[in-house]
């Protein structure tokens, strides 16, 4: 039987414990597969926002100066992004107990079960942060403001076209109205105000504004809805979890892909919350501009007790920590990430209830 010494298994489960956990393949969501990310190593975020114009050139006299061109500065904003930390302790967990034994030794077999059994509990505090991450994603799309449990909210500055409530005979269970030019309308924000390249977007519904679609007058009428290869959706989107694509119709000079997303979230006091409003859709061009920033989280620089020298600050969405508490006698396995959801394309993007 393999075995090795118990005072090697400790530097070998941290060794272990991180490659594994690197190997485990990270939970991938609908919503936050528009994000990309960008990871530093500081307190704060600093986003670069300079709006885009299409203006023509004019053209002028040969032998003339020409027509000179000035730039504003773009505009630089500074985040300080949430902060989450799960942790568990090792100690509770079956397997301590034959682990670390009066032999003086560790069977192999016992000890790969054990950081199996971290890794697994890990990735389940992972999902429970990345979860968050969706949320954010969620309220972004939805109202542009990311609600926060300690109450300081981030509000992104929408404009007022971007969040659109028909009303009255607009609404898409009513007869006279159509999906199709409300539709178009979002496409045409996202194109003269957001400055999107391409005619191609996304629509992603709540449930039962895409039942009130199929079921709308025009939309029967037309029933063009196409299927579409997955080929042809970007890969983010193509490996995220959740959003079902239903196909595409065209509306206007644009192509529009109908994503619904029925994926749901618990919190302490309700259960089932949907990541989609029912009532609503969201317009999304094919590859926005959004980012997925990460900051640095709260490290110890230098030699730790009971964790060896220390090394420079890392950086990266998640940063896991294995500390032991001989105080308490407790092994703590933690994750710590510091996200935030930001829409760079402020105007790239638009909101529409279409039912009361």
């Amino acid at each position: 039987m393999a075995t090795i010494s118990t005072q090697d298994a400790r530097a070998v489960f941290t060794q272990a414990l991180i490659s594994v956990y690197k190997e485990r393949t990270a939970p991938t969501a609908f919503l936050r597969s528009f994000f990309v990310n960008k990871e530093v190593n500081t307190l704060q975020l600093r986003i670069e926002v300079q709006r885009g114009t299409e203006k023509i050139a004019v053209d002028v006299e040969r032998g003339t100066e020409g027509n000179r061109n000035q730039f504003s500065k773009s505009s630089e904003k500074i985040f300080i992004p949430p902060y989450y930390k799960e942790y568990f302790d090792a100690t509770d967990l079956d397997f301590y107990d034959r682990l670390f034994t009066s032999t003086g030794t560790v069977d192999l077999i016992t000890f790969n079960q054990w950081v199996d059994t971290v890794v697994e509990k890990l990735g389940m505090l992972q999902d429970k942060i990345e979860r968050s991450y969706e949320l954010q994603a969620s309220q972004v799309l939805e109202t542009g403001i990311v609600t926060l449990t300690n109450g300081d909210n981030i509000i992104y500055p929408r404009k007022a076209p971007s969040l659109v409530a028909l009303a009255g005979p607009a609404l898409w269970d009513a007869g006279t109205s159509n999906p199709y030019t409300d539709m178009e309308n979002s496409c045409n924000f996202a194109r003269t105000k957001g400055k999107v390249s391409g005619n191609i977007f996304n629509f992603i519904f709540g449930t039962a504004a895409f039942n009130a679609f199929l079921n709308n007058t025009v939309v029967k009428e037309r029933a063009d809805i196409r299927r579409i290869s997955l080929d042809a959706i970007r890969m983010p989107q193509k490996e995220s979890f959740g959003g079902v694509l239903h196909g595409e119709v065209s509306v206007g000079s644009y192509v529009c892909r109908l994503w619904t997303y029925p994926e749901y979230y618990d919190t302490e006091a309700a259960e089932n919350i949907p990541y989609m409003n029912p009532k609503k859709y969201v317009c999304l061009p094919d590859n926005p501009k959004f980012v997925a920033g990460f900051a640095g989280v709260p490290q110890i620089m230098g030699k730790q007790p009971n964790i060896g020298a220390g090394v420079a600050a890392k950086r990266g969405a998640y940063l896991v920590e294995e500390v032991l508490d001989e105080l308490n006698t407790a092994h703590i396995i933690r994750i710590k990430s510091a996200g935030l959801m930001i829409p760079v394309g402020i105007d790239q993007f638009s909101t529409t209830q279409v039912l009361a």
